[in-house]
């Protein structure tokens, strides 16, 4: 049987470790409509496959569940769940925060053919937005302010109705993550036959960085351990190319 780069790359990394931990299942809640981050019918994506790489250094092997993403800081409740992905401190979870291990890009995307002019976050109170669940919490104070007065505004967990409902001009604004908006374009393509159209993305928001949140901090070290070592061997960027 022949292996691929990426798993040779990780066999090498997991004889790197002396006293490993005897194999073990952690149940780990991921986000559920974050294409191609998260891909709940596949059980993986570039978010799965690096907290599942980094594990498995140390002869962890994870369990994915899936929860609605307004779900996930309330993950904790299920003692089964030992550890939430996707997860910023400042959200108020207590736990032990791994080191950031993925960061997001979201943009303010709009039809080009409108040539919208986008240059600061108060600029989107004149137009109908559509945002990912949440967006309101992740996107920093003023956008926050913005939205709590904003009657047209709304969050949807069906990031693919994004991509539609913008090409279909019943919303101005999308606000996304870049690579997640792209991955729907491909599907909208393959799984609905309907052709994307030109977009203009805005940059009025910093990449966010993500972390895992774990009940233990031992665990959350071996993480720390395991996803230091996948970035220098090279076997991060191969998990995340996968997707590109």
């Amino acid at each position: 049987m022949k292996t691929t780069p990426l798993c040779t790359a990780l066999l090498a990394l997991c004889c790197l470790l002396p006293g490993r931990l005897q194999a073990r299942e952690l149940v780990v809640a991921f986000g559920e409509s974050l294409e191609p981050y998260v891909i709940p019918q596949l059980e993986s994506g570039i978010e799965v496959d690096i907290v599942r790489a980094a594990l498995q250094v140390s002869g962890i092997q994870i369990k994915p569940v899936f929860l609605a993403q307004k779900r996930l800081p309330y993950a904790f409740g299920s003692k089964e769940i030992e550890a939430i992905a996707t997860m910023v401190p400042g959200y108020g979870v207590n736990g032990a925060y791994s080191d950031i291990y993925i960061h997001y890009e979201d943009k303010a995307i709009t039809l080009a053919e409108r040539g919208l002019q986008l240059n600061h976050i108060a600029d989107l109170a004149r137009y109908r937005v559509l945002a990912f669940p949440l967006a309101s919490q992740y996107l920093g104070d003023e956008f926050a302010r913005l939205v709590r007065q904003h009657p047209a505004y709304s969050e949807t967990g069906n990031q693919l109705d994004q991509n539609r409902l913008l090409y279909r001009g019943s919303v101005d604004v999308v606000v996304a993550d870049v690579h997640i908006f792209n991955y729907m374009n491909r599907r909208m393509q393959t799984d609905f036959h309907e052709a994307p159209r030109e977009v203009k993305y805005h940059d009025l928001f910093p990449r966010i960085p993500y972390r895992v949140l774990f009940r233990s901090p031992q665990l959350r070290d071996r993480f720390n351990d395991g996803l230091q070592q996948l970035q220098r061997s090279g076997a991060y960027q191969q998990i995340i190319d996968r997707y590109s």
